[in-house]
């Protein structure tokens, strides 16, 4: 194997493990623009490991190279990301992604690795191999990707099996709109499907997963008239789960089922999922009120997407406003919420969402931050008898204030920050309330100080925790001291953290230490140097085999560029 030069190696890095993502001035100035320039970044980082009285959970020395270069070429900017690290020895094909997306005016072109959103029903962000196109000459808005969503993986990594897990999925995104800004309207269309001979023949061996086949139209929209505004989105979904399957589906009109099959296989296994949202609202200067309602069918899903918060229904409204030339903000919210929209499930769940909060500033220097949120939940039988125990009757109330006082000098800036939040879960089920009431309380208290004439900042921070269940009780305190300090000019920056807590559970209590101490060097504005020392050590007062004693170190040593 022949040895490659250091600015080789790293052009290679470059282009094997970039995700770019390009954007371009305007081609009519590229005369004034500089041929090529490089800017950004890099680092090289080595880590050191070792524990004591558990198994190792990392390799004793590793190291990782990363860097985000940005190359300009006569104004046209090309940001790079890569990163190299001797983990990815034992891969074969480590995970190369490149993609640039340059743009002329109107016209934008999209390369290589792309996460494109078209609307949240249809094409949201899915990562497409391909290429594509987005125009906006006026107010029209056109776009167009192709490309492929899936790669084909014969081995299901959590099992080892070697039967179909993942096909080769391609597919299609095209939007036509018309708008600017926060005025718009698209219609929207992906259509995807999976290559059933992407995985090679399995045999006799039953297909764990059949190849699917999908195809999305969709509508989004907004539009601001003075101070109202209407937003929207919808999707219908077409989805085929076995593009396979013989069984015919005879329960669709004719002429529906002949026009819709010309975009999608339909068959025995075709379901069909709706899911909308739609909001509208007024803004004034001081005054916001929008009203929001969502739906989205039980199993809606999008190969343009990759998870939905799916079978529920809720309205929501959500105010605010602000008082007394803004020292006081109030903000809340209040929705409803259900599921089992196609009365599938044995029960419904019916939720209550209300949260509120109030931030108030008292003076100059005093103010303080009030938040609360209630849910509840209440489930009802539905179709099929259900026992009164496994049903869910809960309320979730959450409490939190945190008052703040910031003292600002020249020579001196004290600040003190409290914090206590309460926590109660109450299970209105009579059958199950006397073993699943819970509550919590946290609480921190934080002094800082500042010394700008000798650059140094000092603090303390003291925390305590409970939680309170039928079974058990478990709590956590401790103390934290810390402090930095800058030297040499500002060139050298030196940080101590000690931190001793105290757990108890069950009766049974535990001494955790976590001690940190972080040094960063800056020879100039390009080049600088930096160490992370930690110390983690736990301390039980009964050594157990599930709670032993050990203690950790973690090291690291960096060195970082900026060009």
């Amino acid at each position: 194997m022949k040895t490659l030069s250091v600015y080789s190696l790293l052009i290679m890095i470059c282009l094997a493990g970039a995700q770019v993502s390009v954007t371009a001035q305007d081609l009519e100035n590229i005369a004034k623009e500089k041929a090529v320039t490089i800017s950004g970044g890099a680092s090289a980082r080595m880590m050191f490991y070792s524990a004591s009285g558990i198994p190792q959970r990392r390799k004793p020395f590793s190291y990782v190279l990363t860097g985000s270069p940005v190359v300009s070429l006569y104004g046209i900017t090309i940001p790079l990301y890569f990163v190299y690290s001797e983990q990815e020895r034992s891969f074969r094909q480590p995970f190369n992604q490149f993609g640039m997306s340059p743009r002329y005016k109107w016209v934008t072109v999209h390369g290589g690795y792309r996460n494109i959103n078209y609307s949240p029903y249809t094409l949201a962000g899915h990562t497409m191999l391909g290429g594509g196109v987005d125009l906006t000459p006026g107010i029209f808005r056109f776009g167009f990707m192709y490309g492929r969503l899936n790669r084909a993986t014969a081995v299901d990594t959590t099992s080892g099996s070697f039967d179909a897990y993942q096909y080769n999925r391609r597919g299609y995104a095209a939007k036509i709109g018309v708008g600017k800004g926060s005025n718009f309207l698209d219609l929207i269309m992906i259509h995807a499907k999976d290559d059933s001979t992407s995985v090679g023949d399995v045999g006799t061996k039953v297909q764990r997963v059949s190849p699917a086949e999908n195809v999305v139209f969709g509508l989004s929209g907004a539009y601001t008239f003075h101070n109202l505004f209407v937003e929207g989105d919808a999707g219908l979904s077409l989805y085929t789960n076995n593009i396979g399957s013989s069984i015919a589906f005879d329960s669709i009109p004719e002429i529906l089922k002949n026009t819709l099959g010309k975009f999608i296989n339909i068959n025995g296994s075709t379901e069909f999922y709706s899911a909308y949202s739609f909001a509208v609202g007024y803004r004034v200067k001081d005054l916001s009120l929008k009203v929001q309602y969502k739906r989205i069918d039980p199993d809606f899903k999008s190969m343009g997407s990759y998870f939905f918060n799916n079978d529920l229904e809720n309205i929501t409204i959500s105010p605010s406003f602000s008082l007394l030339n803004r020292k006081i903000h109030i903000a809340g919210s209040l929705g409803l919420q259900r599921d089992n929209l196609q009365n599938q499930k044995e029960s419904t769940s019916r939720r209550v969402i209300g949260s509120g909060n109030v931030s108030a500033t008292i003076t100059e220097r005093l103010g303080v931050d009030l938040t609360y949120t209630n849910f509840t939940t209440r489930q009802k039988p539905g179709r099929v008898f259900v026992a009164d125990t496994f049903l869910i009757t809960q309320t979730t109330g959450n409490i939190g204030i945190m008052p703040r006082y910031m003292v600002a000098k020249e020579n001196i800036t004290h600040t003190v920050l409290l914090s206590w939040n309460y926590m109660n879960l109450v299970d209105l089920n009579s059958a199950t309330a006397s073993n699943n009431n819970l509550n919590s309380t946290n609480m921190f208290l934080n002094y800082q100080v500042i010394l700008p004439q000798k650059n140094l900042t000092l603090f303390v921070n003291l925390n305590s925790a409970k939680l309170n269940s039928a079974t058990t009780e478990t709590g956590n305190k401790g103390v934290t001291l810390g402090g930095n300090k800058n030297m040499l000019d500002n060139k050298l920056t030196l940080g101590l953290s000690v931190s001793v807590m105290q757990s108890t559970t069950a009766g049974k209590s535990s001494l955790l230490l976590n001690d940190g101490l972080q040094c960063t060097y800056r020879v100039n504005t390009h080049h600088s140097f930096n160490t992370n020392m930690n110390y983690i050590g736990s301390y039980p007062g009964q050594s157990q085999p599930e709670n032993p004693r050990f203690s950790e170190f973690r090291g690291e040593v960096a060195y970082m560029i900026n060009f």
